[in-house]
């Protein structure tokens, strides 16, 4: 899941008939002005995805790569303090690299996550191509559980190419799903949500916004959604790929992670544990003009044990197997939020 950043929810549209200076209504109500502003710079990012996205149809491969590169730099120039939030994390990783080691680690890892949504721009009409350029790795520790019927949650992070890589697994398992945080504007993200499915992969939407910004009822209800899905697929033996290295509610539990407490979210295991899955962590590294999909043997848990102290030593054993891969490739591991309290800018 790409998805690092939240972008602001806009108001709702005005109607296309209301005058830009005058008296417009909705249902008797007046668009104001300021409202009508707020909604066309909500939707600047479903704009400049588009426009993006037709440079990347119409322009060479060769070219498209390098002002995806120009613009990762130019956006860390720029913008420097948009990045504070990756910065502490690679620090984290790398707690003996000076400023300039760091500085190079953010450029590679700016350039890898631009060239991630370029490739999210090229699923409609290069689903063949990116889908035969994953190279998979001890794929039998996915086949063994699906053989066996006990669907498969795939714990990873986001790094690498995480969406080619998981289309590539999709295209020789099937039944991929991948639960997603919404992002907004709505267009924005039914856009990328029709990319994946050219691919072949299901999107399970969790609308964190809605989730945060409405009441318990509210979160109760949109998060129970998201889980009916999650084990609908598990049960007709699908997977599921979720990722661990992001906390989007807020309420991640503390769990060593490179050697200090980091919020660390555990719904992860419990999904596995609850609905009797294997839980195989796989990392969908970047090397070349191909992708690696490497998975590990499945982390097994006691489904019979205390749930919580459960739940905290198979987060525990994920995110060991998982660290040696980020320390390793520190520049296409991308969480661009604090992962440590303590590093919080």
């Amino acid at each position: 899941m790409i998805e690092g950043r939240r972008l602001p929810t806009p108001p709702p549209p005005p109607p296309a008939t209301a005058d830009v200076e005058g008296p417009a209504t909705a249902g008797g109500a007046a668009i104001s002005r300021p409202a009508r502003a707020r909604y066309r710079r909500g939707m600047l990012p479903y704009y400049g995805y588009r426009v993006a996205e037709t440079l990347v149809r119409v322009t060479p491969p060769r070219v498209v790569r390098a002002l995806g590169a120009a613009t990762a730099d130019t956006l860390l120039t720029l913008r420097p303090r948009s990045f504070d939030g990756l910065r502490s994390n690679l620090q984290h990783v790398l707690p003996d690299a000076d400023r300039r080691q760091l500085r190079r680690v953010m450029r590679a890892n700016i350039r890898n996550l631009i060239r991630s949504w370029i490739e999210v721009m090229e699923m409609p009409y290069r689903a063949d191509s990116l889908s035969r350029s994953v190279q998979p790795v001890n794929i039998e520790y996915m086949l063994q559980p699906l053989e066996r019927g006990r669907g498969v949650v795939v714990v990873s992070l986001h790094l690498g190419s995480w969406e080619v890589g998981l289309a590539g697994y999709n295209h020789r398992l099937g039944r991929m799903a991948l639960l997603a945080e919404v992002l907004q504007p709505a267009q924005l993200f039914e856009r990328v949500v029709a990319a994946r499915a050219r691919m072949g992969v299901q999107v399970i939407p969790i609308d964190i916004g809605a989730m945060r910004g409405g009441d318990e009822a509210t979160a109760r209800r949109l998060g129970a959604a998201a889980l009916r899905d999650v084990w609908r697929v598990l049960r007709n033996n699908g997977l599921v790929a979720m990722a661990i290295d992001r906390d989007m509610l807020g309420t991640g539990e503390p769990i060593e992670f490179f050697g200090e407490p980091a919020r660390i979210p555990t719904g992860v295991v419990e999904i596995a544990i609850r609905s009797g899955a294997a839980l195989v962590p796989i990392v969908l590294l970047r090397v070349g003009s191909q992708v690696v999909g490497r998975c590990y043997p499945e982390v097994t848990y006691d489904p019979d044990a205390d749930r919580d102290t459960e739940v905290r030593r198979v987060t525990r054993a994920c995110l060991e197997v998982l660290e040696g891969v980020i320390r390793e490739y520190p520049e296409q591991w991308h969480v661009l939020d604090p992962v440590w309290p303590s590093l919080a800018p």
